[in-house]
Order: C-alpha cells, then sequence, then structure tokens
C-alpha cells in the first residue's frame, strides 16, 4: 500500500506517461511525484473531484486576468495546470482511468485554456491598447488547433491496433525518448509561456511578442495537422450521416 512515502519504481511508471510535455517533464513532474504519494492514501480525492477543483482555479484565472490582475491569474493558470497533471497521474496510479474523466479532463482543458487567452486578450485589447485583433487572432488560430486535435483523438487510424510496435527511436529522438520528452515544444509550452511565464512580467511587449510566437505556433502546427488528417482520411470510405432534417428531429 502506497503511504505518505515516495513512490517506488513501478509506481511510478504507472503514474508518468511514456513521453510527455517539456515543461511536464521538466518541471511539472518533479513536484507531482512528491505531492502524488499524498494523495493516493486520500479516498476522498478521486480524479474525477481533481478535475472539478482545478476546472475552478481555471475559471478563477479566466476572471483575474479580464480584470487585469495578471500575476494572481498566471500563479491560478499554473496551479491549474499541476493540479490537472495530478488528477490523471492519480488515476493511472489507482487504476481507475475511465472515458468520462478523460472526457471531463479534456473539456475542461480546452474550455479553460481559450478562456484565459480571451480574457487576458481582453484584458490587453481595453486597458493596455493592443489591436483586439491579435488576441482575437491567438484565441480563433488556438481553438482550430483544439478542433484538429480532437477529431484526430476520435477518429483514430483504422487497423492501428494490429499493426506492430515501431522500433525503438534513435538519434536525438532516442535521447529525448529516454528522458520521457516529446520530440518537439507542443502546445502545454505554448500555453505555460502566454498564460503564466509572459503574464508574470506585467510587461504589454513582452505579451504582444509572446501572443505572436503562440500565434506563429497555433497556425503552423494547424495547417500540418491538417496536412496530416487530409492525407490520412483520403482512402477512407465516409461514414454515413443524417441529413441535415434528421439532425434537427434530434435536437
Amino acid at each position: 500500500m502506497i503511504g505518505a512515502g515516495r513512490l517506488d519504481v513501478a509506481q511510478r511508471r504507472r503514474a508518468l506517461k511514456t513521453r510527455d510535455a517539456w515543461w511536464t517533464v521538466l518541471v511539472i513532474d518533479p513536484l507531482a511525484m512528491r505531492v502524488l504519494p499524498l494523495l493516493v492514501g486520500a479516498p476522498a480525492l478521486t480524479p474525477l473531484r481533481m478535475t472539478g477543483f482545478a476546472a475552478a482555479l481555471g475559471a478563477g484565472s479566466v476572471a483575474l486576468f479580464a480584470t487585469g490582475h495578471l500575476v494572481l491569474g498566471a500563479v491560478l493558470f499554473e496551479l491549474r495546470f499541476f493540479v490537472d497533471c495530478l488528477d490523471g497521474k492519480l488515476a493511472r496510479l489507482r487504476g481507475t482511468t475511465s472515458a468520462r474523466g478523460a472526457f471531463a479532463d479534456l473539456t475542461a482543458d480546452v474550455v479553460l485554456v481559450s478562456g484565459a487567452i480571451a480574457g487576458l486578450g481582453w484584458y490587453l485589447g481595453h486597458e493596455r491598447g493592443v489591436p483586439f485583433e491579435l488576441p482575437a487572432a491567438v484565441l480563433f488560430a488556438s481553438l482550430v488547433l483544439f478542433w484538429l486535435i480532437l477529431y484526430d483523438l476520435g477518429h483514430p487510424v483504422p487497423g492501428r491496433a494490429g499493426v506492430p510496435p515501431a522500433a525503438a527511436p534513435r538519434g536525438l529522438d532516442g535521447w529525448l525518448a529516454r528522458r520521457r520528452l516529446e520530440r518537439l515544444p507542443r502546445t502545454i509550452e505554448v500555453e505555460t509561456g502566454l498564460l503564466f511565464l509572459a503574464p508574470l512580467t506585467r510587461s504589454t511587449e513582452v505579451l504582444v511578442v509572446v501572443s505572436l510566437l503562440a500565434l506563429a505556433y497555433y497556425v503552423l502546427a494547424a495547417v500540418a495537422l491538417f496536412v496530416v488528417l487530409y492525407r490520412r482520411l483520403g482512402n477512407q470510405v465516409p461514414v454515413a450521416v443524417p441529413d441535415r432534417d434528421q439532425a434537427d428531429g434530434w435536437r
């Protein structure tokens, strides 16, 4: 039984993902592994309740960003992310992962990250004189990328289950894989820069530059993922869908 001590090697392997975002692996996981043993011994702290707590923190960060409390908003946003990481680790360690939990977690992520971008953008445009077109473009591009990611998750490659596992990565990718790092920084690093690190500076110039970098990332990532999905779907048989009259009747 896991107490308030440290996790053993097998428990750590269950709790941690094989590969994860750089920020998560290098910054969040070392802290999470110290807190996780305390949570496992508390049955009242279920992963779903922790997801709800993380959502409450995220909602608070949205309100703080929109009202100009940038530092507090950034701190709450990062606390949300920390708790959000803990709920998945706790579920994997207890063996209680579920489709419902994954759905709640993913929904909260999309709503709260986009809400934080909108809240911060509202403040920058309303109080700092930043053209509204910039935060609006960042929000739109992020939502497009989120939608493509969700589509990708909901449409796995046919026959993938029967494909033998790929060979172990080599070279730089192998070096990264042994350290559990993804091949490249992803949305988590962008969100950390835009909604945590940049707001801590309270500098309009820094926030504008990071917003431009975030916009460039979201656009390029969305285009790249669109191309991947478009090519993948090229040889697939389309799934029959109800016509508009039938769909309206379901509402």
